[in-house]
């Protein structure tokens, strides 16, 4: 091989064969064959080759680059955890309240009447079942229950206040508010409707053995009332009208009138506090 020290001025150097020679020098080790490079001197000793396994090393291979959980894989197990327990929850609510439904619904036999008391606890008053919606009976009228009280002052003479309009409170409470109360939609209304249809409407007189009841009803219903204005037991007695008016059409003329029925005075009992 001509080194470029020893070129002529004047002419190329020749580099073809140093790139053959190179050549042929990797193709020797590559095939095991004869290279220019003769190795070590003799006695010299020979490099120990490392091992990585007899060194008791790992591979770079061979380490793992990752061993946690990732994070949505977490997030993930805890979802499925979560909307598992839910389910296993929604679903017993479910055969529970299939279960009592049935029991409320169903003939009465010995099952019915050992779970009567969970049944109604349960099924009153959001799952009431009630056939009148499939068989409506539109009201044809309204009517406005009011009450009268007489109370006991503190120089011992009786005060009789002004009417106070019960359907109406009724009503307020209900307007604007999206989940009423039962209580607010059907309590007065109910109870005067079960008085009005024991009683005599020219006597007042009771018809059948739930009379006297529902007129105990009622009346603990009013006190009730004058008790959540303010009035104890300084409430001596109690009197109930209604105002009825009969539903007409929008464009009718003359207006539908109001006739009113008047009850007695109701003296209150101890109980009626409760």
């Amino acid at each position: 091989m001509q080194s470029p020290d020893d070129a002529v001025p004047g002419q190329p150097v020749d580099r073809s064969k140093p790139e053959v020679e190179s050549g042929a020098a990797a193709v020797g080790t590559a095939t095991g064959g004869p290279t220019t490079d003769s190795g070590p001197a003799p006695g010299t000793p020979s490099p120990a080759v490392r091992i990585p396994e007899q060194a008791g090393e790992r591979s770079p291979v061979d380490v793992p680059t990752d061993t946690a959980v990732p994070a949505e894989e977490r997030r993930s197990i805890a979802v499925r955890s979560v909307t598992a327990v839910f389910a296993v929850l929604a679903i017993l609510v479910t055969l529970v309240h299939v279960f009592f439904v049935f029991l409320h619904v169903a003939p009465s036999n010995a099952l019915t009447k050992e779970y009567q008391k969970e049944t109604g606890t349960w099924v009153y008053p959001y799952f009431e079942q009630n056939w009148a919606l499939f068989a409506p009976n539109p009201m044809s009228e309204n009517f406005r229950v009011q009450a009268q009280s007489r109370v006991r002052g503190p120089d011992g003479g009786v005060v009789e206040s002004d009417w106070s309009d019960l359907t109406l409170d009724d009503l307020n409470h209900i307007r604007g508010n999206p989940y009423p109360s039962k209580a607010d939609q059907n309590m007065i209304r109910r109870a005067w409707s079960s008085y009005s249809d024991s009683h005599d409407a020219k006597d007042e007189s009771a018809i059948g053995s739930r009379g006297p009841l529902t007129q105990r009803y009622l009346r603990r219903i009013v006190v009730h009332r004058f008790q959540d204005a303010g009035l104890n037991r300084s409430l001596e007695s109690i009197r109930i009208r209604v105002a009825t008016t009969a539903i007409g059409k929008p464009d009718a003329s003359p207006a539908p009138t109001t006739s009113y029925r008047t009850l007695g005075w109701w003296e209150t009992k101890p109980d009626d506090f409760r």
